[in-house]
């Protein structure tokens, strides 16, 4: 990885030398830097240039199940699968490296559907995740976030119009298959947004629910559609009143909706997906962040979009894409403060302050605008079990006033399965 460094403060270099003015808030990725003295003798954002021998997207797997028959028309089914990555946590050789149980249910599959409990995949954004994984990096990496400083699964196009739909613990209900349409509906063990607002609790479980459409043409064609959401009502913890400045609520509506489809057509494989809600964040959905929640604890809105080719030549896989997620400025992004490298008049008036404010004042703070994500790579399967992937991924963050960093990955390893 090579690039540039999360933005560091921005100082002030006329009428007050030194003193901050504002700072990037949200998104970007804090993977450490170089630093050196600017003309104002303050760091500057630094650079990137590191290496590691790690593990992928998927990590090291392990999965064991049992199936057997309940009754003559009911399958029951447990299964566990347990996630590992060679990489040492925080670069430190003696560190355990603890197994991550990644999966673990029991499911019922009859005439009349399917019953899942336990722990596994959640329906939220199910489908853009999906695209990534059989499109782009399956085999390989994309972009390591800021696990390249310690350990665990990198994000492939996570964070760039993608929303990792992730695991948690749940009961999922699915239909039966009619005509390529099935109708997946689950609750989920709630998630708390912890941080600016201390919205910290929470009443009732996470309802999520998935439609998807799949038909196959010809010999080797086929069409993936999907609409999928997600809903959950946090709380302040407490004794709460409506803050008279911030007008902060008691409590706010996390929620959101994705939407896609995948095409495929011989060799040529075409995907795309989008989403958009409230307290999404960029990486998961109800991602406790600054990229969610507003420097207040107003929920952020944001949405995202992603397009992802594959060419299958051969033994060769070829592709690319592109996404980016974007968030939408809230009233307290906006907020002006007085600027420090002008006097302040102690005779002023509260009205005359406002109005000064108003006139000359700057920005509190630059919010993330939006990340945005390039990949391209090639895969040799050598056998079915062999995989060889080069891939590259150019990262880039960017904000309200102007800051930016951009980040350049390229990785390359091979992949065993059986």
């Amino acid at each position: 990885m090579y690039g540039q460094g999360r933005p560091n403060y921005t100082y002030a270099t006329d009428g007050a030398p030194g003193v901050i003015l504002h700072n990037a808030l949200g998104g970007g990725w804090g993977v450490t830097a170089e630093q050196s003295a600017s003309s104002t003798n303050q760091p500057d954002q630094g650079t990137v240039n590191s290496m590691r021998i790690r593990s992928g997207f998927l990590g090291n797997q392990f999965g064991l199940g049992v199936r057997g028959q309940a009754t003559p028309w009911t399958t029951v089914t447990g299964y566990i699968q347990i996630w590992a990555w060679v990489e040492s946590n925080g670069r430190i050789k003696n560190n355990f490296n603890y197994a991550d149980v990644r999966q673990g249910y029991a499911k019922l599959e009859g005439l009349w559907g399917s019953l899942l409990a336990g722990r596994t995949r959640t329906l939220f954004s199910r489908g853009a995740t999906d695209i990534d994984v059989l499109y782009a990096h399956r085999w390989g990496v994309g972009f390591p976030g800021n696990s390249i400083d310690s350990y665990g699964p990198t994000q492939g196009q996570v964070g760039f119009g993608v929303l990792g739909s992730g695991f948690a613990s749940g009961i999922i209900y699915a239909t039966p298959v009619i005509k390529g349409l099935q109708l997946m509906v689950g609750v989920f063990d709630p998630v708390q947004l912890q941080g600016n607002g201390a919205y910290v609790r929470t009443k009732y479980v996470r309802p999520e629910g998935e439609m998807t459409f799949e038909r196959k043409f010809g010999n080797t064609g086929k069409v993936v559609l999907f609409v999928n959401g997600a809903y959950q009502k946090v709380y302040k913890d407490g004794y709460c009143t409506v803050d008279p400045v911030t007008q902060l609520p008691c409590s706010q509506t996390a929620a959101g909706f994705g939407y896609g489809g995948r095409f495929e057509l011989g060799p040529v494989h075409l995907g795309v997906a989008g989403h958009y809600g409230q307290g999404l964040g960029f990486n998961y959905a109800l991602e406790p962040s600054d990229a969610a929640v507003d420097d207040s604890g107003k929920l952020r809105r944001t949405d995202g979009y992603y397009v992802q080719s594959q060419v299958v030549l051969g033994k060769f896989d070829l592709f690319a894409g592109w996404g980016i997620v974007r968030a939408f400025h809230t009233t307290d992004d906006l907020r002006k403060i007085h600027d420090p490298r002008l006097p302040v008049d102690p005779n002023w008036t509260p009205d005359q302050v406002t109005a000064e404010i108003q006139q000359y004042g700057i920005y509190a703070h630059s919010a993330i605008n939006y990340q945005m994500g390039i990949n391209g790579g090639v895969v040799y399967n050598l056998t079915p079990q062999i995989h060889f992937d080069v891939d590259y991924f150019r990262a880039k963050a960017a904000w309200f006033l102007g800051e930016s960093q951009v980040l350049n990955v390229v990785s390359a390893g091979l992949t065993f399965n059986w």
